[in-house]
């Protein structure tokens, strides 16, 4: 199945997002303590998925930030956040984002669900996306305490958990959702805007994040690591493009996908060098649905910007001689992926690599690559002369860096997690660009917001002395 076929949710999305659109009002109910129930948990649960994934896969978020650290897209104009000079206002409202919408909205529908699993355990499965999303970028956070009483006041005077004690509970939550959902009760039936009420690719994608979160601690707690990955592929993960966790936008006008008002407005992205030279090194055939050639007609090649320019030399490129981000990513109905059937094979690729789940590394490499190419309809041909290739295929002494690479290449459009991979694996190797605020060194984490210094600053302050260095280039745990 590839995206361009998946259209299946887009009209209940389009309801739930329009009655979204009384947002004020709406917030003022959520903010009420005394009447929990005066908001169904059919309303708050797909309100938080909406907001949560337009967030997180957004232009701000993915487009202006992590996937820029990514080096899958680069900004030819106003280059700031591709030089690591983020605006405290933006961090700042991704911050009271997540804790005052879409956290608020899933733990609520926890509450309210109480012994109806089929209600409890999709929220629980997007409350730790949510909290995975963003530990990974700011390191510790409050968690355990964060969502007491209203909206507006979450978060105030609240101690921070370490980004140890908040993997632990994203583990344990996600473990817990797959048992529930083993023997569902409830549902939320079309208001579901990712399975439509399907409680079993519900617990498919609570055990491969389960995976994916496990395989993020491989560099601080290889036990772990090892346990909770081979628990998850034992529980049943993803086992074809088809169960892919996404949300698809039904591109009417007014319910559009995150990219498309951006690239129908503004011209300041383009693809990266960084990956534009790496697939055309692979003479990889996903390089024309993830770049555009040239308008200027006399460029008959695939052009990258480097990350890390100045304005100036950035504009040098030239808009009309440089390859915008392909036609695909820029439609009003581009799905919103969370987790790709290719990410879990190349999890499962890297556990098997690693010798803690028995297998075939190598085949679950190729079909990784299978999967991913399949999403964009390359066809047959073309992935098996790719597969073919010498240097696309399997090495065991260099398998666990092909592995990277091809989830790298992969996770194109999915900022967030491609961020986080290349902190964690180091491939492909990243260089900051030349006018980079951090010099030779890569960005790899998110300050703080600076609100937090007047709402939060005892509980700021105890999080930054304990993990030592919280500037653009500390460290958060799991990738020291």
């Amino acid at each position: 199945m590839t995206f361009i076929k998946v259209t299946q949710t887009a009209s209940v999305l389009a309801l739930l997002l329009a009655a979204g659109a009384c947002d004020e009002g709406l917030t003022d109910i959520n903010r009420n303590p005394n009447a929990p129930t005066s908001v169904s948990p059919q309303y708050l649960f797909p309100q938080g998925v909406t907001s949560s994934v337009g967030t997180i896969r957004g232009a701000g978020f993915d487009l202006t930030f992590t996937g820029l650290w990514a080096q899958h897209y680069a900004k030819i104009q106003y280059v700031d956040e591709d030089r690591y000079e983020m605006r405290p206002g933006t961090t700042d409202a991704w911050w009271s984002t997540f804790y005052a919408g879409p956290l608020m909205d899933f733990e609520r529908s926890i509450q309210l669900g109480q012994d109806r699993s089929g209600i409890v355990a999709p929220a629980m499965v997007m409350k730790s996306w949510t909290f995975a999303n963003m530990t990974d970028i700011w390191g510790d956070l409050p968690y355990s305490d964060a969502l007491q009483g209203d909206q507006a006041g979450a978060t105030t005077t609240t101690g921070y958990d370490t980004q140890q004690e908040i993997y632990n509970g994203i583990l344990s939550d996600l473990a817990s959702a797959n048992t529930m959902l083993g023997t569902p009760v409830g549902s939320y039936g079309a208001s579901d805007p990712i399975y439509g009420g399907d409680a079993e690719n519900w617990r498919k994608f609570a055990n491969s994040l389960r995976a994916r979160y496990g395989m993020r601690l491989s560099e601080v707690d290889a036990a772990k690591a090892r346990t909770e990955v081979t628990a998850a592929f034992a529980a049943g993960v993803f086992t074809s493009n088809a169960d892919m966790a996404m949300l698809v936008y039904p591109g009417d006008g007014s319910n559009d996908a995150p990219f498309f008002n951006n690239f129908r407005t503004r011209d300041d992205h383009r693809v990266s060098a960084t990956l534009v030279d790496t697939l055309k090194a692979l003479g990889d055939p996903r390089l024309p649905v993830y770049a555009r050639l040239p308008a200027d007609p006399e460029v008959t090649t695939y052009v990258g910007v480097p990350n890390g320019l100045t304005n100036a030399a950035a504009l040098a490129y030239g808009l009309a001689r440089t390859s915008k981000i392909g036609t695909y990513f820029s439609q009003p109905t581009t799905p919103a992926v969370l987790m790709s059937y290719a990410e879990v094979l190349f999890i499962h690729a890297e556990a098997v690599a690693r010798g803690w789940i028995p297998g075939d590394a190598a085949a679950l490499y190729r079909q990784g690559i299978t999967a991913s190419m399949q999403q964009y309809g390359i066809s047959d041909a073309g992935i098996a002369a790719y597969l073919a290739q010498p240097r696309v295929a399997y090495n065991a002494a260099t398998g666990q860096q092909q592995i990277a690479l091809q989830k790298w290449i992969a996770l194109f459009n999915q900022g967030a997690e491609a961020y986080a991979e290349v902190r964690r694996t180091g491939v492909p190797a990243l260089r900051p660009g030349p006018a980079a605020l951090t010099g030779n060194r890569l960005a790899t984490r998110l300050e703080y917001p600076s609100s937090e210094q007047s709402t939060n600053r005892a509980g700021l302050e105890a999080a930054a002395g304990r993990q030592g260095d919280v500037s653009l280039t500390g460290r958060v745990w799991w990738n020291r």
